[in-house]
């Protein structure tokens, strides 16, 4: 694919189990394709009248490494950060790696890290450190705080979203696929995307846009919602959608 807006750069310090936090089974995102997704959304909003800060939402968020990246790399102009997800553990690792777009949660895994180097004197450690210091620099260059929330929910059959989040400008998911992660509690994908995009609308603000992730193969359709746009990097497909609303 041709990137628009992201560069060709290292992006080592966002590697998952580096400083951010993993846990076996969880899966990664490419950092340069999730700043250009973000990149392509913020422009078409801003295009059409939408401007920054910006409030994120991820259904699907698994440990929210997506968010978590893209929280670092364009925190300037986001002002929210929502992840959920139907595996209480998931959204537990959400909840300490978007901690650490907060200057308490870095500063708590700095010390982990140096705690780790002390004992094991480790080059890997070394190296994490390092990062977990050019993070901290990201981070004090921001102004204010993201607002962040992490909360429970079955996305395919999700009621009352509107009890955690509200004005949702975009939303960025990577849909379960593959072999590591597969949709829980509804084993139909069709009904599982159509339900996601249903029960997202109530949130949404005006002009808002939802960027899917999906493999190749899936459909990502709703008559609810009209595309934007559509790519593909890899195995991976990227679909962009606006809602439509009816008077």
């Amino acid at each position: 694919m041709i990137y628009k807006f992201a560069d060709n750069r290292n992006y080592q310090d966002y590697s998952s189990g580096r400083v951010l936090y993993n846990l076996p089974g969880t899966t990664s995102f490419p950092v340069r394709l999730a700043s250009e997704i973000y990149q392509r959304c913020a422009a078409v909003l801003s295009a059409g009248g939408v401007n920054a800060p910006y409030s994120l939402y991820d259904p699907c968020c698994g440990g929210a490494y997506l968010l978590t990246c893209i929280g670092f790399l364009h925190g300037r102009e986001i002002s929210g950060i929502y992840a959920s997800d139907i595996d209480r553990k998931m959204v537990s690792l959400a909840e300490k790696n978007l901690s650490l777009l907060t200057r308490e949660g870095l500063q708590k895994r700095i010390e982990q890290i140096e705690g780790m180097y002390a004992a094991y004197g480790k080059e890997s450690h070394l190296e994490a450190l390092k990062s977990a210091l050019r993070l901290k620099d990201v981070l004090d260059s921001m102004d204010g705080d993201i607002d962040i929330r992490c909360f429970t929910a079955d996305i395919t059959r999700a009621r009352g979203l509107t009890d955690y989040i509200n004005n949702v400008n975009m939303v960025i998911t990577d849909l379960p696929y593959g072999n590591i992660v597969s949709w829980s509690g509804q084993p139909d994908e069709k009904q599982a995307v159509q339900g996601l995009l249903e029960n997202i609308l109530p949130v949404l603000s005006s002009g808002s846009l939802v960027s899917v992730v999906s493999n190749k193969r899936t459909k990502i359709d709703c008559e609810r919602y009209r595309r934007i746009e559509m790519f593909t990097a890899g195995k991976r497909k990227i679909t962009i959608l606006q809602p439509v609303y009816r008077e």
